[in-house]
């Protein structure tokens, strides 16, 4: 017998031979492109075939305790090794590129493959059967998972997926049917036959210990406080969310909700959060006719003096109302049988102890029997936004108040709703930055009954004024006229509302008792930001998925300060991109503002940034990821590509008229 060579042990011929680029060779860029999608994704099923060796024969009951646990720690290491490839792809393959050959493959998709079915089936089954080396496993697939839906978001943007499906929002409800998570309720995860019968599992393996809440109270029904209460509510015998309002069957503005006739957005980032969350959200709102827009390529953004280049690649936004988005997220929400909504409900107090939080005081609004009543509950969230009086309420208990972080320009603004057709040169919007040299900007975007929410924002005594003409007149103060231009013929439909509260502020109840139990701060309440940036609704998505992380990757019951630190890590991104842009506009105070030398010269750097953000597709899509929250701001510091053109290659001007798609 011949000793194989290194080439003929590993077939390398016949393996190098399995890379067939579609694209004709003339176009090399684009056929090297798709020869590395190629490659990444041949690779990516061979180390998933060694993935599933290894739980195959966890799965037969083969193993002793040893060999179980060197397999599921070498398949946990190979999936890492999955999302490196994945992590890979994002860095090296182009997205341009991508668009140009993707259409190539057809309907050719990643959700096709049966070797990812028979993970997702085995590491579901795995999940329950055991803690400890199958809840590593069940995280790696989660990380997994994640990175693949930022990497579709990321590459398709608002372009359709593989057979006009929805593209990362049709990936994330078909992963979430499919993604392994510890304690499911499925049939599958219970060891369940292919014919329902119940299969025997390992005598060595343990029962997996499943998060217990216990009975978990909701302080606010907005956004973030029912998106918490619905990802508590997997772990939490009964979740009730408390609210001051009276809600309504259809979507209306709260007078608890100051925000609700203001202009939102709902980031990339999320809108991948609520895919994961809730599945049906999106194509719901986009049936109820939520615009979705891309950015730059629908808007004219206006940003340091220059209009941004809609050839530039594109992010997708949703831009429904305040009130159609809470409206569908409380139906989803309550559909689950362990949240319950009592609304007219006013919170007056915590009970318990500063380090031992065992419920609340509350009363009745509107109703015959106003007068105090106590909730006792395991867990207190509070999302009650920026008027949250949990800091008082903890030193009414003899407790120390968290410590605050704040940054305040004085900024304020006024929305107004506008009847008008869409604004000229193919445009769907306008969004005039504000920054230190021009501090006054726009937000002008559709809404889903086909008329126009318009912003407008200024430093403390340059705010927009409440009345309808001279709101309009305001924005002919804007650093360019098309906004005004469009404005001045549009028909308000109401007065415009004005709003002062823009401070970005930060409250440390991370930094609390490590040991304190029975309190948690989530949304607003923990870190509120300067609205004008729009990351609100994002980081409330965000937050509630970090949450969900966390939970779903502990095999016990996390302490609060660890869930109390996810949701600051969640946040974290967006309170560094909201005050690096209030530091430097004049009169910024606060104990959290960036002064002295070293800011100095990072705000001169980023200058150098924007300057080039409008005509540079790499530095714009760097920062863009970074405002879209995608990205963390080291990247503007760290990418070698960003760093070269912003040093070394001068800005490329932009025509002052309005940009052409």
């Amino acid at each position: 017998m011949t000793c194989p060579t290194y080439a003929t042990y590993l077939r390398l011929d016949e393996l190098l031979s399995l890379q067939q680029p579609l694209t004709p060779v003339e176009e090399r860029d684009v056929s090297d492109s798709e020869r590395l999608f190629i490659v990444v994704h041949q690779a990516s099923e061979t180390l998933l075939s060694q993935v599933l060796v290894d739980l195959r024969h966890i799965d037969a009951g083969q193993c002793e305790p040893a060999c179980y646990a060197h397999r599921s720690d070498r398949a946990t290491r190979l999936i890492d090794a999955l999302e490196g490839q994945l992590t890979l792809l994002r860095g090296t393959l182009r997205r341009e590129e991508f668009l140009a050959f993707r259409d190539r493959f057809g309907t050719a998709s990643g959700l096709q493959s049966e070797q990812f079915r028979e993970l997702f089936t085995l590491t579901r089954r795995l999940a329950a059967e055991g803690t400890g080396p199958h809840e590593r496993l069940g995280g790696a697939v989660r990380r997994w998972r994640r990175t693949h839906l930022e990497l579709v978001g990321h590459m398709l943007g608002d372009a359709p997926g593989s057979g006009d499906t929805s593209g990362a929002a049709f990936l994330a409800a078909r992963l979430e049917d499919t993604t392994p998570r510890p304690g499911t309720d499925d049939a599958d995860a219970h060891g369940a036959g292919p014919d329902g019968t119940e299969q025997p599992r390992p005598q060595h393996v343990r029962t997996a210990r499943r998060p217990s809440l216990g009975e978990v109270v909701v302080l606010g029904g907005s956004v973030a406080g029912l998106l918490t209460a619905h990802v508590l509510a997997r772990y939490a015998d009964r979740v009730t969310i408390l609210e001051r309002d009276r809600i309504g069957d259809t979507p209306a503005p709260r007078p608890g909700v100051p925000q609700s006739r203001h202009t939102h957005v709902l980031l990339t980032s999320g809108i991948n959060a609520l895919g994961t969350l809730l599945p049906d959200l999106v194509p719901e709102l986009t049936a109820a006719g939520a615009p979705r827009l891309a950015v730059p390529g629908d808007l004219g953004v206006w940003l340091g003096g220059q209009w941004i280049s809609r050839r530039n690649p594109s992010r997708p936004i949703l831009t429904p109302s305040r009130p159609l988005l809470e409206h569908h997220v409380r139906r989803l929400v309550l559909a689950h049988p362990r949240v319950h909504l009592r609304t007219g409900a006013e919170v007056t107090g915590l009970l318990g102890r500063p380090d031992r939080v065992t419920g609340v005081t509350l009363r009745g609004r509107g109703t015959d029997r106003p007068g105090p009543r106590e909730l006792r509950a395991d867990l207190v969230v509070d999302a009650t936004g920026r008027s949250s009086r949990t800091p008082r309420w903890l030193a009414d208990l003899g407790g120390t108040p968290p410590a605050e972080e704040v940054v305040e320009t004085g900024r304020g603004y006024a929305t107004c709703v506008f009847e008008a057709d869409e604004p000229p040169g193919d445009l769907r919007g306008f969004y005039i930055v504000p920054d230190a040299g021009a501090p006054l900007g726009a937000i002008i975007m559709p809404l889903e009954d086909g008329r126009w929410s318009v912003t407008l924002s200024g430093l403390r005594d340059q705010a927009p004024p409440n009345d309808a003409d001279g709101f309009v007149e305001f924005a002919h103060r804007l650093p360019h006229p098309a906004p005004y231009k469009w404005l001045s013929t549009a028909e308000p439909a109401g007065r415009p509302v004005g709003y002062r509260h823009t401070a970005n502020r930060r409250r440390r109840y991370d930094r609390l008792d490590r040991a304190r139990t029975g309190l948690l701060v989530v949304g607003d309440a923990a870190c509120a930001l300067n609205p004008v940036y729009g990351q609100g609704l994002s980081v409330a998505a965000l937050s509630a998925l970090a949450l969900a992380e966390t939970l779903a990757g502990a095999g016990r019951t996390p302490s609060v300060h660890t869930l109390q630190r996810a949701v600051l890590h969640a946040s974290r991104t967006a309170w560094e991109v909201a005050t690096g842009a209030d530091s430097p506009m004049p009169g910024a105070t606060g104990n959290a503002a960036r002064t002295g030398p070293a800011a100095r010269v990072l705000t001169r750097y980023l200058d150098r940034v924007r300057d080039r953000v409008p005509g540079d597709p790499v530095v714009c899509t760097a920062n863009r990821d970074v405002l879209f929250l995608l990205a963390p701001p080291h990247i503007l510091l760290t990418s070698p590509r960003v760093l070269r053109r912003t040093l070394l290659t001068p800005a490329v001007p932009t025509p002052r008229d309005l940009p052409t798609p």
